[in-house]
């Protein structure tokens, strides 16, 4: 279902608390002995591991569902495993997760969904072992995911809200023709990960394709991916309009700072989901997006997209 332009502070709250629900406190839930007896499994507490990592495995365990009385694991959406495996690659960095703790909650689903002789809804995607870049990766899934409400909010009546909007993707622009110059272009080797994260880049193209380059906007293109990087600069205004607006979204960007439930972050906070690192060079036009758009780079790309908007209605 196509969400509207006049819903998108609604969009702004949804897409914050796809993500941000998966972290919430585990002490109030019913189950969470079931949870506990699962993650003593492979938890080692004889190395100091239990205190360190229990929590986060079973926040896992009951964001997968398979050992609650309820039957909504069976219905994980494609968007609610991509957005679940998000949450866990930035838990695994921040906590330095073993990847070990991972796969065997991920073990225990499968057993059971086998058990019911049921396909799994969800799987875990390694991606560090899968692509390059992963983090660049996970903000491109993100773009494409949510490409047609991209389309759908350019093509709106609020004029206003474009610039951000073209602002972020130039941002996602710059990050795919990176990684294709630096892995993909004039490359013919047999490197499995590279293999991967072209086929990745490939995808990701033809849904922009569809959605954005090919699509006569209202007021302007959406240049194609195989254009000269010259030509994205035509999607955003002077580099004096780019630093005011900068400035205005550090002083605006936490209109939704609501406690979460457990109180260990606030909904509205512009927590750094996947931080700027080394994997943003590779591109000329790398310095300049972070010095014009370093508030949204900072954070989960689309999140600071839908908290940009607030400013403007």
């Amino acid at each position: 279902m196509r969400i509207q332009i006049k819903s998108i502070k609604n969009i702004t709250i949804y897409v914050w608390n796809n993500i941000n629900d998966f972290d919430k406190d585990i002490k109030r839930d019913s189950y969470k002995n079931n949870y506990r007896l699962v993650c003593n499994y492979f938890i080692n507490p004889w190395n100091g591991e239990e205190a360190k990592y229990e929590n986060f495995c079973m926040k896992l365990v009951r964001n997968l569902g398979h050992r609650s009385n309820n039957m909504d694991f069976l219905r994980h959406t494609p968007e609610r495993c991509n957005n679940l495996n998000n949450w866990i690659y930035y838990s695994m960095k921040k906590h330095k997760i073993p990847e070990d703790i991972i796969t065997g909650c991920f073990d225990d689903y499968n057993d059971v969904m086998s058990g019911i002789n049921q396909p799994p809804r969800c799987s875990y995607y390694s991606y560090d072992t899968k692509y390059n870049e992963p983090i660049n990766i996970i903000k491109l899934n993100i773009f494409e995911s949510n490409m047609d409400i991209i389309q759908s909010t350019l093509d709106g009546l609020h004029d206003s809200i474009n610039l951000p909007l073209r602002m972020y993707i130039w941002e996602c622009i710059n990050i795919y023709k990176g990684i294709y110059k630096k892995y993909c272009h004039n490359k013919d080797d047999e490197d499995q990960k590279r293999i991967l994260t072209c086929s990745r880049l490939d995808a990701i193209k033809k849904t922009y394709d569809f959605y954005l380059s090919t699509i006569q906007h209202r007021m302007y293109k959406i240049p194609s991916l195989d254009e000269v990087e010259e030509d994205y600069l035509n999607m955003c205004v002077s580099e004096e309009l780019k630093s005011a607006l900068t400035v205005e979204m550090a002083g605006k960007i936490t209109a939704l700072q609501d406690e979460t439930q457990d109180g260990e972050r606030k909904s509205g906070d512009i927590q750094p989901i996947f931080t700027v690192t080394d994997e943003n060079k590779g591109s000329p036009m790398s310095s300049t997006v972070s010095t014009t758009i370093g508030t949204m780079a900072g954070a989960s790309s689309i999140l600071a997209l839908y908290k940009v908007t607030l400013i403007f209605i």
